[in-house]
């Protein structure tokens, strides 16, 4: 356990932060968080906000600005979006034609137009675009995935989340929770952002390279298995979405064991 980053400042070049759990839960940042931005810009650090996040990283600009955050204090940010925009632009979908049955947030229907997409009823769909839960709850969506799997449809997701904190400290159903679901029952699912290796190698080229990096976030699995798969180092913060289920140390290593994952550090807040 460390007692914020002054304890290994001098260890890291550079400092890929997630953003919800870690900056703020979609209300104004967290107290600590805008002094530890600063104390990365006083030593000369390369910072990337590195969101599992169905928007595009220039949305997250003004998110952050109006939390608090001002731009120059991190070189640019990178999202589950940017990743599957990034791919649907390469053809890397190509086969699953562009009739979409579209799952979205506040009916926001820029995502279909970024990538070239139609949206479609379910009779018509080539595949299913998973970006948001405005159902409110997975079940339902379990009638509409249970005819996707007997139809053979395939699932893209752009946010893997599970759940987000909300700034009342909620959990909040997200995208991930969907693809989770499709994948259990046999379906198969394009995933996008942490913990896939692609968007580290993608984040990695965004900062111009780094020598020793630490990914900071709270989401065991997917902040600190990704940093573990890429090879960098990792530093957990246990106020997030995990709080719950923690309470001393003992209880951070058995629920790091229950993930399988091994942090390098761990805080409770992301702070100078």
């Amino acid at each position: 356990m460390i007692n914020g980053l002054k304890d290994i400042i001098d260890s890291f070049d550079t400092f890929i932060l997630d953003q919800w759990g870690v900056l703020h839960n979609g209300g104004d940042a967290f107290p600590e968080a805008i002094n530890a931005l600063k104390f990365l810009q006083a030593h000369n650090k390369k910072v990337v906000i590195l969101s599992n996040s169905g928007n595009t990283g220039t949305f997250s600009y003004s998110r952050l600005q109006e939390s608090g955050i001002s731009r120059d204090l991190y070189l640019d940010v990178l999202t589950s979006g940017d990743h599957m925009r990034h791919n649907f632009a390469s053809d890397k979908f190509k086969q699953l034609g562009n009739q979409a049955l579209y799952f979205s947030w506040d009916n926001n229907h820029s995502v279909l137009a970024d990538c070239g997409l139609t949206e479609s009823t379910r009779d018509e769909a080539s595949f299913i675009l998973c970006c948001g839960v405005d159902r409110g709850s997975l079940k339902a969506y379990l009638d509409d995935l249970k005819w996707a799997y007997q139809h053979k449809l395939e699932l893209v997701v752009s946010n893997p989340d599970l759940v987000a904190m909300q700034p009342d400290g909620t959990l909040k159903t997200c995208p991930g929770s969907i693809a989770s679901a499709y994948q259990k029952m046999g379906g198969t699912v394009h995933w996008h952002g942490k913990p896939q290796q692609e968007i580290y190698r993608m984040c990695k080229e965004l900062v111009g390279g780094w020598e020793n990096a630490i990914a900071v976030g709270d989401s065991l699995e997917h902040d600190i298995a990704g940093a573990n798969a890429a090879n960098i180092s990792s530093l957990f913060i246990t106020s997030g979405i995990h709080a719950k289920s923690i309470s001393n140390h003992q209880s951070i290593e058995d629920l790091c064991n229950e993930y399988a994952v091994k942090p390098t550090f761990y805080v409770d807040w992301f702070k100078q």
